[in-house]
């Protein structure tokens, strides 16, 4: 028998031919959305996703690629009917391209999806951790270079939970009950499924086989103009140099200009603290809207003990290019250095953001990372541009390690041309599944690694020493694990959660993680050492609906906000920003995780990003509606 080695379904040579480079290789894709008969119609679409890269002399598939067929005929169980089927029939797939070509299939065997993998195919399949490829660049650093062979293993992965049958012949059904399968056996040549028992369903997920038809045409060899491997990097650092800031626009630098905010007294709960007016400075609020979840419209960070960094959206008109015309969530963002000293706007900064996602990323000594435009900008002391990321693509997200030595940068490779972006959409009710070119750079933004993840994979925990993967390992089940640059794992821990755990690293070693407890009725968090140990734990019912950590690498403390809802509603419901009732903000040791401060901050603002903690750990900066509030830090530990 020969076997193709680099497939997971095996056949026999005797069932489709001898020759691996036939066109009786296997194709291994994933039904995209579940179809079921008396529910469909003749000549309805269907999609699958490619599991597996393929290729012919006609028609190169890459992993992610996407076939469509169609239904040829159908027949639901009835009182007439005693038995359902549907007849399927492929004929175009994604060769080399982002459009669908000329690609006649037949499904040769079925099987079922995998019950460890949820409806988005590749949603609870990690890929391999990004220690994989980043330790291999790192070993060229004056350490002996680990082989390939030697790199992957050492790296652990989670064993797979669901054995894959080794051998599939054709006509075979695998896992779905009463199901039968005629290969080829309907009209136009399309394979043919009937239930006898019920009606005829394949789930989403479903997993089919399928091979080039017997009658299929000859088409001439594609080329592959969209290989990954041959565009451009998404991400492309370069050392600012005579910048050209287009994007940014300079609203105020001395020593030319100076304005001045003023100060005020607020009442003193239990510390000392001031505040600082912003409505002078264009911040008008948050209009009133329905959300999902907290967003990044505004953002605090300290650049040095005596410097802030407060950057909003203005809400002005924003001038669009034809290029521009598409992008609907292009918006301003105003920086406004202020010295702390002196209370002044030392400099003031406009910049265009093409997105609504997260916008700025404190980088420790005193810089910040900024998504300027097309540029991810490096703004060191004064808010002078240091370095500069050139994004070849659209941003995904960034991960930052908390002492900012390592960074990863996601970005979007799209899959799809338009229509069958649009196809797709209309197909799973939902934006369809992209490529995320994932970059993994150093302080000094020299590329260490790229690799390619599904843009429906969480996007990467960076700690100092590696990256943070949770993997599920049952139901309900997780484990926490540190997967570092030099190929080793340490287990952190193992939680359970009704829902994926989300984790933030924070400086000083630590780790921040919440989950969903197991009535569902509300989540869980908690502060973890870099050994697994606990600093930190709570419980917060369902009218908690933000949690927000953050910290600084020059102490050893961080703070922790919670978003408190004026009433409780269902996780997955949209909330209006007069829900929030309360923010409050904690700053604790991250020695025995006792309580230095507590704020209480009524009506807040629904966005993330909105305090942050001096350099020196000893001040505390909160957006108070129209005004930034300052709290004192005591040295000494106080109350839980």
């Amino acid at each position: 028998m020969k076997v193709l080695c680099a497939t997971a379904f095996l056949f026999s040579s005797h069932c489709f031919g001898a020759d691996p480079s036939s066109d009786r290789i296997p194709i291994q894709a994933a039904l995209v959305k579940a179809i079921e008969a008396g529910r469909v119609r003749v000549g309805d679409p269907v999609y699958a996703r490619v599991e597996l890269a393929w290729k012919n002399p006609t028609c190169q598939l890459r992993e992610g690629a996407v076939l469509k067929g169609r239904i040829v005929s159908q027949i639901a169980r009835s009182k007439v009917n005693k038995s359902s089927e549907i007849a399927l029939l492929f004929e175009k797939g994604q060769c080399g391209g982002l459009d669908l070509k000329p690609l006649p299939l037949t499904i040769a065997s079925v099987l079922a999806p995998d019950p460890n993998s949820d409806t988005s195919l590749f949603g609870n399949q990690q890929s391999q951790p990004l220690s994989e490829a980043v330790g291999l660049s790192l070993g060229g650093g004056g350490s002996p270079m680990r082989s390939v062979t030697t790199a992957a293993a050492n790296v652990l992965l989670e064993p797979p939970r669901n054995k894959r049958p080794q051998t599939v012949m054709p006509g075979q059904v695998v896992g779905l009950g009463d199901m039968k399968l005629g290969v080829g056996s309907g009209p136009e040549g399309s394979s043919v499924l009937t239930s006898e028992k019920h009606n005829l369903r394949l789930d989403t997920g479903a997993r089919l086989v399928l091979v080039s038809s017997v009658t299929a045409p000859s088409v001439a060899p594609v080329a592959n103009s969209a290989d990954s491997s041959t565009s451009a990097p998404a991400v492309n650092p370069t050392v600012t140099e005579n910048l050209d800031l287009g994007s940014e626009t300079d609203l105020c630098a001395p020593p030319a200009c100076s304005l001045a905010i003023g100060t005020s007294e607020t009442e003193t709960v239990s510390e000392t603290s001031v505040s600082i007016p912003v409505k002078l400075l264009g911040f008008s609020g948050s209009a009133e809207r329905e959300m999902y979840t907290l967003d990044h419209d505004v953002a605090i960070s300290y650049l040095g003990t005596n410097k802030l960094l407060f950057t909003f959206n203005p809400h002005l008109l924003v001038p669009r290019s034809a290029a521009e015309a598409g992008l609907p969530k292009l918006h301003f963002v105003r920086a406004v250095l202020i010295d702390l000293q002196t209370m002044h706007a030392v400099r003031t900064l406009d910049w265009r953001v093409n997105d609504a996602k997260q916008y700025l990323w404190p980088m420790g000594r005193e810089r910040v990372l900024a998504h300027v435009g097309k540029e991810l900008r490096m703004y060191g002391p004064d808010l002078k541009v240091q370095q500069r990321i050139f994004l070849n693509a659209p941003l995904a997200f960034v991960a930052v390690a908390p002492s900012g030595g390592y960074l990863a940068v996601g970005a979007i490779r799209e899959r799809h041309s338009e229509d069958v972006h649009r196809e797709l959409a209309e197909a799973e009710n939902r934006e369809p599944e992209e490529d995320v070119e994932v970059s993994v750079l150093d302080a000094n933004f020299h590329v260490l690694a790229t690799v390619t993840r599904s843009s429906r994979e969480v996007p990467p925990v960076l700690s100092d020493h590696g990256e943070i993967r949770i993997p599920t390992i049952g139901k309900n089940r997780w484990r926490i694990a540190e997967y570092t640059w030099t190929g080793q794992r340490q287990v952190l821990k193992e939680v359970e959660s009704t829902c994926r755990p989300e984790a933030t690293s924070l400086p000083a070693n630590l780790l921040f993680v919440t989950g969903c407890d197991r009535l569902a009725d509300g989540k869980w968090y908690r502060i973890l050492r870099s050994d697994g140990k606990l600093v930190l734990k709570g419980k917060s019912p369902s009218v908690e609906q933000e949690h927000t950590a953050n910290g600084n690498a020059g102490n050893h403390l961080f703070a922790l906000g919670i978003t408190e809802l004026a009433k409780a509603i269902d996780a997955a419901a949209a909330f209006r920003c007069s829900d929030l009732k309360d923010l409050h903000v904690g700053v604790y040791s991250a020695e025995n995780g006792k309580r230095l401060v507590g704020v209480n901050i009524s009506d807040p603002l629904p966005t993330v990003q909105t305090f942050a903690l001096s350099p020196d750990g000893h001040q505390l900066a909160v957006l108070d509606n129209n005004q930034i509030a300052f709290y004192i830090v005591p040295a000494e530990a106080g109350s839980h």
